[in-house]
């Protein structure tokens, strides 16, 4: 199945950040075929050095017809796009037509509007939707302290503070993390992002959170129940880590297994310099801290 897989030439939907460059060069490096399609004002110009082509938010027809020309036969959804304002959109023939399931979609959640997308492409066009993790193993968070500092028995229990509010969020569909400090809920991340987020929990008082001289408090991310890991799994780089120890925060926790980590080493660095612990949570412990 693996060796058949390597084969099927893979058509890479670019949002923003990172991620579509790490994935197009582990996909190359494994021996698949690619073809990067950037979506216009969410890609960034990297994608340009792959073989690829831009398609404004809404052209469905045309990002179609191109996965279709350059014989795709598996598309992976990645990096970032902003929720579409339906109004703001000028969809194509092929994307007026689908305009009325995605408004249907987008009444069910984020992961509603993912799963519809998810069965259009594979059920009635024949495509195999597959996950990052599916084709680059590598950037999956692995279980433990990836760092030099450790969470102490205070962090630990604002790891466990911090779980049971990312996964009480992720049941309502409205996101994926949450900063805990002292055992109070600072912040819980919905449609503005994980930045953003840590920008707010950078305004609070210096009296409710840690500092940059007197780290505090943790940021966990985890994949909400239920979630289709395929086309939105949680995601932490170097800037999460930045922005976090802005925040005065003494450690990031995610999913092991379950979040994938742009640049792991890089990762490790940044979070090393600002004297901040990264680890990865095993299932069992999120289960543990969640009941």
């Amino acid at each position: 199945m693996e060796t058949e897989t390597k084969f099927r030439k893979l058509g890479i939907a670019a949002g923003s950040g990172p991620l579509p460059i790490a994935l197009a060069e582990a996909a190359l490096s494994s021996g698949r075929e690619i073809f990067v399609i950037g979506i216009k004002g969410a890609a960034g110009p990297e994608i340009e050095k792959f073989p690829h082509a831009w398609v404004r938010l809404g052209a469905m027809g045309e990002f179609l017809r191109l996965l279709k020309e350059q014989r795709c036969e598996d598309i992976v959804l990645i990096g970032g796009v902003k929720r579409p304002n339906l109004s703001a959109l000028f969809p194509d023939s092929v994307g007026r037509k689908l305009m009325p399931r995605v408004a249907k979609w987008m009444m069910q959640g984020d992961d509603g509007l993912l799963r519809g997308l998810s069965e259009f492409f594979e059920k009635e066009h024949g495509f195999r939707i597959v996950g990052a993790h599916e084709i680059a193993k590598d950037l999956l968070a692995p279980e433990g302290v990836l760092t030099s500092a450790v969470p102490t028995t205070s962090h630990e229990a604002d790891i466990d503070v911090a779980v049971r509010a990312a996964l009480a969020i992720g049941a309502l569909d409205i996101g994926q993390g949450a900063v805990s400090c002292r055992g109070v809920v600072l912040a819980l991340e919905a449609l503005e992002g994980t930045d953003r987020m840590l920008e707010r929990v950078a305004s609070l008082p210096e009296d409710v959170r840690g500092t940059v001289g007197a780290r505090d408090g943790v940021l966990v991310k985890l994949s909400k129940p239920g979630q289709e890991r395929r086309v939105d799994m949680p995601t932490v780089g170097v800037d999460t880590v930045e922005k976090a120890a802005a925040a005065g925060l003494a450690g990031i926790a995610v999913e092991a297994g379950g979040t994938l980590v742009v640049d792991g080493e890089a990762v490790a660095k940044a979070a090393n310099r600002s004297g901040l612990f990264v680890v990865g949570l095993g299932r069992s412990r999120i289960k543990r801290a969640g009941a």
